[in-house]
């Protein structure tokens, strides 16, 4: 079909959310777009996957969006707006598995200029997702394809990596090859497995004072750090083991620390010790130091592809590609060699120069067998300065300057690496003040609460990754709580918990684990424990990059209000209510306890029942025959009798009986029931669906 213009593709996205709806039966559809666009998979006129990449540190997935335009996206950033949604799938070796999705909120931003008057567009989104895996010794490299799939306002479709199920209309996909990072401890020591036991089961003492007086254990932990601590590779052996691959690696590349010490100390010493280094490998001294100087923004070994902002952590990320099997230090049991990506950031408020945003490191080695690996670089920065209400936009221009080996202290890469420049859009400011706040809790924006029942609202999403919330959801396990926090660092805040059905109240005081960034930007975690008055202390952005607040478990069916208290009297609460009851399903047929009971066509009577606190929905469903009667709690149910294999009902307690004819050409069936929650889970995830089933055979 010829493509559409600028107006008949807003029309067509706008009635996206109708064909999504409707597939089953889109033939019945009265839409103004043509059917055959909807079915033709993939339109980018909107977004577009730039890069994926993975970070091996942190073991995170991550995919780079770009917005195209300034609406098309469901209104500003005052609305709800709509979601990108991407979802991984890896490879390992046995096909690809998918590895579920993530999503990031986008909006209709009008177009705004630079400094330089240069049109801010596209808008540059990351999203992350950590990837669970297994690892395998440094002496094996393990290399897993990746694939990443986009799909505006709509979920892709699971388990289908060959995307062969409908409704890819939006988006598009990314393939990549990754590495994971490798265990170093290749030796299991006799007495390491009693040293790890003691010190699990003995979390306040340290290893120094487990191996204390034992000079066995001592070196033995002595051998485990000389594993663990890579060293670098000689040059000399280096170029040996290039030679022994055929390796063609260039001596500026190979002897670059030689040289760049010989430039960079201004030492004659130096470099007439790097000379003699260079002649004992009978290099070319002089020639290497010629073609390092001109190497300034090299791309042969490594290439900056993408950067971006991951909007809802707070996170730039950077991903680029090594390019060659060798040329990086060596091999996985090596120290390898360092990437460094140096991030900035310009707008009007900073009279529009650059200013320095900080590091990320990555390190890469000598892997054979692969034709590029996509690696991502991640630095949190809190961006809490330039934020602005809804109502003003805030758009910034980043730029990412990649350099291997060599931390770059300028805008440009000093040898080997490039830069990449790209727009990114901050999330609005949700808080103007100095009295303590709650922005998330249970895993839910405070937004997306009701104040007064403490369900979830219509269109909620769990913020770390926007995956859907089940509107009127309560809450089980573990609470976490999110809030304003690095500007009141140094201050003192405590969590009070009111249950709101008995009157009851209790501070929070367990300790509270955060996740921060060392000077390295290596994660890092730090154990906070309140004092005598159950106060806990706000920490700086670095030591508590996610602004967590508490965790805590009330383990309780109640409805509880939760309260930030400061120092100075001020607060913020927010009611949420708990579901801790877990729901129970069961299924019995007229069996008698013998699967081969029946004969074909007969039928089978069954009693159900499915109960919990909070039902969200259940499903009943036979495979081998049909259902020919259906009764909840004694009322017959009109269930098209020949027609459905199934049925769906939300309710909150079900009891039930039923009658199913089995099928004439089968030899065996299967009924299922399925249920359900409303229920968030840890704060973490929507709880998982319980089922029961009832297999039967049937003879002739």
């Amino acid at each position: 079909m010829p493509d559409l213009n600028e107006k008949q593709l807003l029309v067509a996205r706008n009635e996206s959310h109708l064909f999504m709806a409707n597939i089953a039966a889109k033939g019945n559809l009265k839409l103004a777009t043509p059917l055959a666009f909807f079915e033709k998979n993939f339109n980018v006129s909107y977004e577009e996957l730039g890069c994926i990449g993975y970070n091996p540190n942190s073991e995170e997935l991550t995919a780079i969006i770009k917005i195209k335009r300034s609406s098309g996206y469901n209104g500003n950033l005052c609305s709800a707006g709509s979601h990108e949604y991407v979802r991984f799938y890896v490879d390992f070796g046995g096909g690809y598995k998918d590895q579920g999705y993530v999503g990031v909120n986008v909006h209709d931003i009008a177009d705004t200029f630079d400094c330089d008057k240069n049109l801010e567009k596209p808008i540059e989104f990351a999203v992350r997702m950590k990837l669970n895996t297994s690892h395998q010794l440094c002496s094996k490299p393990l290399l897993p394809k990746v694939k990443a799939v986009l799909s505006w306002n709509s979920i892709p479709p699971a388990n289908d990596p060959n995307l062969t199920q409908p409704g890819y209309v939006w988006g598009n996909v990314k393939e990549a090859q990754i590495q994971i990072k490798p265990l170093k401890l290749q030796v299991i020591l006799p007495n390491l497995g009693h040293i790890l036991e003691t010190s699990i089961l003995n979390p306040n003492l340290s290893l120094n004072n487990i191996i204390l007086n034992n000079p066995v254990a001592e070196k033995q932990l002595a051998d485990v750090k000389k594993q663990l601590t890579a060293n670098k590779v000689a040059f000399s052996e280096l170029i040996v083991d290039y030679k022994k691959v055929k390796a063609n690696v260039e001596p500026q590349r190979s002897g670059f620390n030689f040289l760049a010490e010989a430039i960079n100390i201004k030492d004659k010493a130096a470099a007439i010790n790097a000379a003699q280094v260079f002649e004992e490998n009978k290099l070319d001294f002089s020639g290497a130091l010629a073609n390092l100087i001109a190497s300034k923004g090299n791309t042969s070994y490594e290439e900056l592809g993408c950067v971006a902002l991951d909007y809802h952590n707070e996170a730039l990320v950077a991903t680029f590609t090594a390019k060659k099997n060798y040329g990086y230090g060596g091999n996985l049991c090596s120290s390898g060699s360092k990437e460094y990506v140096t991030f900035w950031i310009k707008d009007e408020s900073t009279n529009c120069q650059w200013v320095k945003v900080g590091t990320s490191i990555v390190n890469l080695h000598d892997i054979p067998g692969h034709s590029g690996l996509s690696y991502s670089a991640i630095l949190p920065y809190d961006f809490s300065k330039f934020k602005l209400p809804c109502g003003t936009p805030r758009v910034l221009k980043v730029r990412a300057v990649l350099s291997w080996n060599v931390e770059p202290t300028g805008l440009d890469t000093p040898y080997w690496g490039n830069t990449k420049e790209s727009y990114i859009q901050l999330a609005p400011k949700k808080w103007v003040g100095s009295s303590p706040k709650i922005l998330v809790i249970g895993g839910v924006s405070a937004d997306f609460i009701d104040t007064a029942l403490g369900l979830t609202l219509n269109n909620a999403k769990f913020e770390d990754n926007q995956n859907p919330v089940i509107a009127g959801s309560r809450f089980m396990g573990k609470i976490s709580i999110y809030g304003v926090s690095a500007p009141y660092a140094g201050m003192k805040y405590r969590i009070k918990v009111v249950n709101m059905d008995s009157g009851a109240s209790s501070y929070v005081n367990e300790p509270l684990v955060l996740t921060g960034y060392d000077s390295s930007f290596n994660i890092v975690q730090t154990t906070i424990t309140p004092d005598a008055a159950n106060y806990y202390t706000y920490q700086p952005y670095q030591l508590n990059t996610k602004s967590k607040l508490a965790l805590f478990s009330p383990g309780t069916n109640s409805k509880l209000n939760v309260i930030i208290e400061h120092e100075d009297g001020s607060t913020d609460s927010q009611v949420i209510q708990m579901d801790n009851t877990l729901p129970y399903v069961s299924m019995r047929i007229n069996d008698e306890g013998e699967c081969v009971h029946f004969k074909k066509g007969d039928v089978i009577l069954g009693k159900f029942s499915a109960t919990d606190n909070f039902i969200y929905k259940f499903n009943l469903a036979v495979n081998g025959g049909k259902f020919t009667e259906l009764k909840f709690e004694g009322v017959p149910q009109a269930i098209g009798v020949g027609e459905t294999n199934s049925l769906v009902r939300t309710v909150n307690v079900v009891n039930g009986d039923f009658k199913v004819t089995t099928a004439l050409d089968k030899n065996c069936g299967n009924i299922t029931l399925v249920m359900e929650q409303k229920t968030i889970v840890d704060s973490a995830s929507m709880a998982s669906p319980v089922y029961t089933n009832q297999a039967f055979c049937l003879k002739d």
